[in-house]
């Protein structure tokens, strides 16, 4: 059958996305990186897919792998089948996810939900070297078996061979190829002998049929954007449908196919040729020129390329024998034979030209030039300047002018007289000028030493940088002087050397008024009026520039120390006016190896020609990047998290929350993010919700440890960033639970809470007992006393004064009665029968205190002797009535009578209420009136002013270990309550 059904077929697909690698650049112009097995990469990469998650997948000869970028990691099969070769042939990440896996011998496996299997249908039998799928989600599988392929198909979960009843036996292996119309095509060599021809099964079709093409060995077929059909094969490369061939190196590797891939941007990639990688690029269906080549001599890891692939972010995967090799895109860019550089760069920013010093002399480098162009061969070169018409060379024979023409070539040469100079500028007026320790002018053939404003009238140190400023004048800066400007016969000092903290100057760029000065430990800028310094300490990429550029796009490029890199002009003067603010930048080829030079003087690597390329003296020669076409990764990366560890745990699957033993201390959490471009650059910031306030910059990190954490829930999120700094917008995330030890939880919080409130209690009553009991004590006390002195009394006193008037009653009986004398001793008698009266009345008092008395009757009389007959008022008891201790109720009197005196003279109360209420706990006592109650202010101070009533009815409250509460009566009135333990009261 013709191809012109296929390549009707093929041109519906959809158009294939940005461009990522050049097409106009060289293999060798792209970013390079390998891996081998001093960097843990496998051997013979036979087969290369990438997963849904971004996970690169390696089929290799010791199994398959999977490469975040960073770490190579070995999936081991769950089932051990010693039928099984360790070599992977072939990959295919289907659509539905899963990741099919061919094996040099031993048939297939199946990788599903984390856990690789086998997955043999029949009896396996062969080498399996393809598994496709086509437009349908049918899964091909094509193996080896002596020399013939062997064929099997799964469609709609059933697996069926193929075999002469199908049109496939007795053919040679070959690529099959599916294609977008449905159909499916064995590219097998034509080979009429052996009954082998190519094969294509149509859509719909259960038979494969013969092609009218004729095939050689290991043959490729791919489509380009445009829906054409190439095929290559040992014959070479030609369009399916007519065209020229492009010769290709043969295939003579045993079990080796030749792969075809387009990348995104129409060049074509072929691997498996004898010669290495190889790569043509189209325009206009047209392949244009010979194949660019890359091979080990290049830098590949090993002779041949075995596999290929493009990934999502467009960069071209090669393995070989000896590991991984991976292409992307790169804004620095250099020509072929890029020499050492000994001087920076002259010209005019007006051309496209750009000159510099090599070793060998004078080059020119200019857009569209493959290498650069040795114009004037000059060895010891050390100096040049100029503006592309004149450049002055200065070496260390001689001094040379040089005339260029407008293409860039010396029209002319003639020396210069001079000294040995180590640099030199051209001024606003076309004067070229030169230092060492003095300043020199370049009149006619000879540069002249020029005096004063140069001169110091002392050694400052060489004259050793010298630029031309915008004013007409110069800038000169001499190592122990300073920096001064000089225009004519004036000079003006702008700073001194004594001044600078960012160590020796590398060169001075000047941009307007402005002047940049690069110095090995930070950049320094002239506004105008004042001299600022940015210092490596605090921004890295500062160390050691040895050029400045501020370009017309707003931005400011840097090569220094540490690389190339780019900042906001903006963004820099803000840190110049705020030193440690923070300064954005972005690097450009860092991982190329390219920084500044080391041991120069006086230049500036950096310019810019009229077509907006930046142009670099780097360690590696020149080197380029173009302004207006800076690659930019703008695909966000798939953070992924690898595991969580905590002693024996080690979890993968994160669908469920994650259960941790009571007790545990570390918590360790692996992730990753899928960013293939340059994954050092990734970078991470992650939270755990419930530890962490905020989110954590771990940098390049790619794990983050805990320890110490408490028990409970805890939520771990992680982001990621690719190299160029674009973030994910969602998080990645898992969480996990410590189990609380018997001691962490919430019932043995609530039990020592209970614990504890039962401890307070009892504390409270020891307490409140302890009070009682000292209060008990104490009128115990005083009533034992008053018991003692009752009888001291009645024994001594009451005693002997008997005895007395007995004795005076005796001597009144002598006396005659009626007299002056028996009348006054009987008198006296009757006054002592008093006083002995009197006293047992007060010794019987006393003895009375001692037992126990009826509070409410002792309440109710206190009552009706100081309330006036206009307030009604009464005694209510509550609970079951007990006797009162005397002192107790003695003291109880006393309160309530200062509360109802209170009532009597100040609340204008109508009514008047004494509560007894005997408790089991305590004894309470309230008077509650509905007067105009007490002033805020006096019950606030707890007194009124000159008054003691309140003060004393307190103290009498702390005796008997009570308390007083004095409060307002709802609507109107006072409440006065007095509580009194029960242990104090009541006597038994």
């Amino acid at each position: 059958m013709a191809f012109g059904s296929l390549i009707l077929a093929v041109s519906l697909l959809a158009i294939t996305p940005a461009r990522a690698l050049d097409p106009d650049r060289r293999i060798d112009q792209f970013r390079h990186t390998r891996w081998t097995l001093g960097d843990g990469a496998p051997g013979n990469v036979r087969a290369i897919a990438q997963g849904r998650d971004g996970f690169l997948w390696l089929g290799t000869s010791t199994g398959l792998f999977r490469f975040d970028g960073i770490r190579f990691e070995r999936i081991v099969p769950d089932d051990d089948d010693p039928k099984r070769s360790l070599q992977v042939t072939a990959l295919l990440v289907a659509k539905n996810g899963d990741l099919w896996v061919g094996y040099d011998y031993g048939g297939i496996g199946l990788l599903r939900g984390g856990h690789l299997r086998g997955a043999n249908p029949f009896k396996a039998l062969g080498g399996v070297y393809q598994i496709v799928e086509d437009a349908d989600g049918t899964i091909w599988v094509a193996a080896d078996g002596n020399g013939k392929i062997m064929l099997s198909r799964l469609a709609r979960g059933r697996w069926s061979q193929f075999g002469p009843q199908q049109g496939v036996g007795g053919v040679q292996a070959g690529s099959v190829v599916p294609l977008p119309d449905g159909s499916i095509n064995i590219l097998s060599p034509t080979t009429p002998a052996l009954g082998s021809t190519p094969l294509r099964k149509a859509p719909g079709s259960t038979r494969f049929a013969p092609w009218s093409e004729t095939l050689t060995n290991f043959a490729d077929l791919a489509r380009d954007r445009d829906g054409r059909l190439w095929l290559a094969d040992n014959n070479g490369l030609r369009r399916l449908g007519g065209g020229s061939r492009v010769p290709l190196a043969g295939v003579t590797t045993p079990f080796l196919q030749r792969h075809l891939r387009f990348d995104r941007d129409g060049a074509l990639w072929i691997a498996g040729q004898d010669d290495g990688l190889v790569r043509a690029v189209f325009r206009d269906g047209r392949v244009v020129g010979p194949p660019d080549r890359f091979s080990e001599r290049n830098g590949l890891t090993g002779p041949v390329a075995m596999s290929l692939f493009e990934d999502r972010e467009g960069n071209i995967w090669v393995g070989t024998e000896s590991g991984l090799d991976r292409f992307s895109a790169s804004n620095v860019i250099q020509p072929h034979n890029s020499g050492a550089m000994v001087t920076g760069f002259a010209g005019d920013p007006r051309s496209d030209q750009v000159f510099f010093g090599g070793v060998e002399g004078v080059f020119r480098m200019a857009r569209g030039m493959s290498e650069p162009e040795l114009i004037y061969p000059k060895r010891s070169l050390g100096v040049l300047c100029g503006d592309g018409r004149r450049l002055l060379a200065i070496s260390m024979d001689d001094n040379t002018l040089l005339s260029v023409s407008p293409s860039g070539r010396v029209a002319s040469a003639r020396d210069v007289g001079g000294p040995l100079l180590i640099t030199c500028t051209l001024d606003a007026a076309g004067t070229f000028w030169a230092s060492i320790k003095e300043a020199y002018r370049l009149n006619g053939d000879k540069l002249q030493k020029v005096d004063a404003p140069w001169s110091t009238g002392k050694y400052d140190g060489n004259l050793a940088h010298l630029k031309a400023d915008a004013g007409g004048g110069l800038i000169a800066g001499r190592s122990l002087f300073g920096v001064q400007q000089v225009n004519g016969d004036r000079s003006q000092v702008l700073w001194r050397a004594e001044e600078g903290r960012i160590g020796a100057t590398n060169l001075f760029v000047t941009a307007g008024k402005r002047i940049y000065q690069g110095a090995q430990k930070g950049l320094g800028l002239w506004d105008g009026h004042r001299h600022l310094q940015l210092s490596e300490r605090n921004y890295p990429i500062l160390a050691g520039v040895t050029g400045v550029h501020s370009s017309s796009d707003g931005s400011t490029w840097l090569i220094g120390a540490t690389g190339i890199a780019r900042v906001s002009t903006a963004d820099l003067d803000a840190a110049f006016r705020s030193p440690g603010r923070p300064l954005p930048y972005r690097r450009f080829g860092y991982e190329e190896g390219f920084r500044a030079r080391s041991n120069i003087l006086d230049t500036n690597d950096i310019v810019e020609d009229s077509t907006g390329r930046i142009w670099f003296a780097t360690n590696r020669g020149v080197a380029w990047i173009d302004r207006d076409h800076v690659a930019h990764n703008g695909m966000a990366p798939n953070v992924v998290l690898l595991n969580l560890t905590s002693g024996p745990v080690n979890a993968t699957s994160f669908d469920k929350p994650i259960r941790l033993k009571a007790g545990t201390q570390r918590v360790q959490i692996a992730f990753t993010a899928l960013s293939l471009t340059d994954a050092k650059q990734n970078r991470f910031r992650y939270r755990l919700l419930g530890a962490d306030r905020d989110w954590v910059d771990s940098g390049a990190e790619r794990q983050a440890l805990y320890i110490n954490l408490g028990p409970g829930t805890y939520r771990f999120e992680v982001i990621g960033s690719n190299n160029d700094g674009v973030w994910t917008r969602r998080a990645a995330g898992l969480t996990f639970t410590i189990a609380p030890r018997f001691y962490q939880t919430r019932w043995f919080l609530a039990a020592c809470l209970a614990l504890l409130g039962t401890l307070i209690w009892l504390l409270y009553r020891w307490r409140l007992r302890t009070i009682a009991l000292r209060t008990r004590g104490q009128f115990e006390a005083r009533l034992a006393e008053r018991e003692r002195i009752a009888r001291e009394l009645h024994d001594t006193l009451m005693q002997g004064f008997q005895g007395v008037v007995l004795r005076f009653q005796s001597a009144a009986n002598l006396l005659t009665p009626g007299t002056r004398a028996h009348t006054a001793i009987e008198s006296a008698l009757e006054r002592a029968d008093d006083v002995l009266v009197e006293g047992r009345d007060r010794i019987r008092e006393l003895r009375r205190d001692v037992e126990p008395l009826d509070l409410a009757a002792i309440l109710t009389a206190t009552v009706e002797q100081l309330v006036p007959p206009a307030i009604q008022w009464n005694v209510r008891r509550v609970g079951q009535e007990r006797k009162v201790c005397a002192p107790v109720a003695d003291e109880i009197s006393r309160v309530v009578a200062e509360a109802v005196a209170n009532v009597a003279r100040h609340a204008n109360a109508q009514l008047l209420e004494v509560g007894i209420s005997f408790g089991a706990d305590r004894l309470s006592i309230t008077v509650e009136d509905d007067g105009q109650g007490i002033p805020d202010s006096i019950r606030a101070a707890g007194r009124r002013v000159g008054h003691f009533g309140l003060v004393g009815m307190r103290e009498r409250a702390m005796q008997l270990a009570g308390s007083l509460e004095i409060g307002s009566r709802s609507p109107a009135g006072t409440l006065i309550k007095l509580i009194v333990p029960a242990r104090v009261a009541y006597p038994d």
